[in-house]
């Protein structure tokens, strides 16, 4: 018999810390677990996920409309034999929510939470949409969004255990994710994994734990992380085309690659990729040749020094988790772990057409951050930060400096989140909970900042 060695990194989890519990991938237990998996004789009905079913999310993206959320499912105890994306139906939440907000409406099969009586909680596949779903590999750890047009979107998926991008499309009007052939639950094939380099006569192959992904929808590319070394990759999407991995440049340094974003939407868009083992932030953009394929090209970095001191930090920010762009790509907030904290940057061009990535305020943030959000629905922006050690998502009022405004008890690890604006809530994947939590962003609300609404979840 062979055993083939399954080994995984995790993105909650921290190289300074035992707390994130995504790390213990690499340990013996799990190589163990994985043997034991493949040794075993169950059938494939057995080891088939469970269509109507969560399981350690790791990541949750909204439709451009509000209309449907996508949540990547990890597998990351390797219970089935795949990983998962699933649709869910964000009017039927809404419509959930509103009435168990307005007269304590619980539908048939829920029932309201015993420890937090403003929560109510439902089995998630109420809200799946049936057979929209598709079978990935294990670990993935991020999901973006690219719109085609017409409703049209293209997801794309990093995936650690293979490694690969993994990506399918969304049509709205048959409410289903394609990426193969076959029905009712299917596993994405070959054709929509994206496992090594085109354009070269050896091809080298995808460089090792992809982990943030960015796409960018009138530019038709997307970016990709890594989370064990310092590159970058970059993938050609076009909207009426197959997407392609096309480079991977190394910054240079042998650091872990985390949050990535683009600064402003289009071809000559600004890329910013920070690590977890430095407190610099770098640049990149999209070179489109003449004749030649698309290609990445270095625009320097910045540090990240406005905010830490003592010999734990030298003074510096780094361990650094999630970026989001704000004001057209004027500004931004970046997450970090080492010091806790939430800085927002001017990122608005300055005389000579390069950006000031000038830090203007700074707030105190929980440990283990692993992401962050913003939206205004109604009161201002607010920016949204998961903490995965404290199982709580800190509110954060940007004006004035920044300061705390509320945390929110969502569940369990806490690793991404997801703003749905025209309906004020905010999506919440509970990796170690296997739930989506619900939280209500409606100022007038009573219920304002708590959840309201859970989606699955261990008994």
């Amino acid at each position: 018999m062979i055993v083939r060695r399954v080994t995984q990194a995790t993105p909650a989890g921290s190289r300074r810390s035992k707390l994130a519990a995504m790390d213990l991938v690499r340990s013996s237990r799990w190589a163990l677990l994985a043997a034991g998996l493949v040794a075993c004789t169950a059938s494939e009905s057995e080891v088939r996920p469970d269509p109507d079913r969560i399981f350690y999310p790791t990541a949750v993206t909204v439709a451009p409309d509000d209309s449907v959320a996508f949540v990547v499912s990890a597998n990351s105890d390797l219970t089935y034999d795949s990983g998962t994306v699933q649709v869910v139906d964000l009017a039927a939440v809404e419509q959930v929510v509103a009435a168990w907000k307005s007269n304590r409406t619980v539908p048939a099969g829920c029932s309201a939470d015993t420890d937090a009586t403003e929560t109510l909680a439902c089995p998630e596949a109420d809200f799946l949409i049936d057979d929209a779903g598709v079978r990935i590999g294990n670990f993935a750890s991020a999901v973006t969004t690219q719109d085609l047009g017409g409703g049209k979107l293209r997801l794309l998926v990093p995936v650690r255990g293979d490694p690969s991008i993994t990506w399918m499309d969304w049509d709205p009007a048959t409410r289903k994710l394609a990426c193969s052939t076959g029905q009712g639950f299917p596993l994405c094939d070959d054709d929509h994994r994206l496992v090594e380099l085109t354009g070269f006569d050896d091809p080298p192959g995808l460089p090792s734990e992809p982990y943030g992904v960015f796409a960018d929808s009138l530019g038709q590319f997307a970016v990709v992380s890594h989370f064990a070394n310092g590159i970058i990759s970059l993938i050609d999407s076009p909207a009426t085309g197959v997407p392609s991995l096309v480079d991977a440049r190394s910054i240079g340094l042998a650091v872990g690659m985390s949050g990535i974003a683009g600064r402003q939407a289009g071809p000559d868009d600004l890329l910013y990729a920070q690590s977890v083992d430095t407190d610099r932030v770098f640049l990149f953009s999209v070179a489109r040749p003449a004749g030649r394929q698309p290609a990445l090209v270095s625009g320097g970095f910045f540090f990240q020094n406005a905010v830490g001191s003592g010999t734990n930090t030298g003074g510096v920010a780094d361990d650094s988790r999630g970026i989001v762009f704000r004001d057209g790509g004027d500004r931004a907030f970046f997450v970090n772990r080492m010091p806790p904290a939430l800085q927002e940057f001017d990122t608005s061009l300055g005389p000579t057409g390069v950006p000031v990535n000038r830090v203007i305020a700074s707030t105190d943030i929980c440990r283990q951050a692993t992401s962050v959000a913003a939206a205004d629905t109604g009161a201002g922006e607010r920016a949204y930060v998961t903490c995965y050690a404290d199982g709580q998502v800190y509110v954060v009022d940007p004006r004035g400096g920044g300061a705390v405004e509320a945390t929110a008890l969502t569940g369990r690890g806490p690793i991404a989140s997801a703003p749905v604006p025209s309906r004020r809530l905010l999506l919440v994947a509970n990796f170690l909970d296997d739930s989506l939590a619900v939280v209500d962003l409606d100022p007038t609300s009573s219920n304002a900042y708590r959840v309201v609404l859970r989606l699955g979840g261990k008994s």
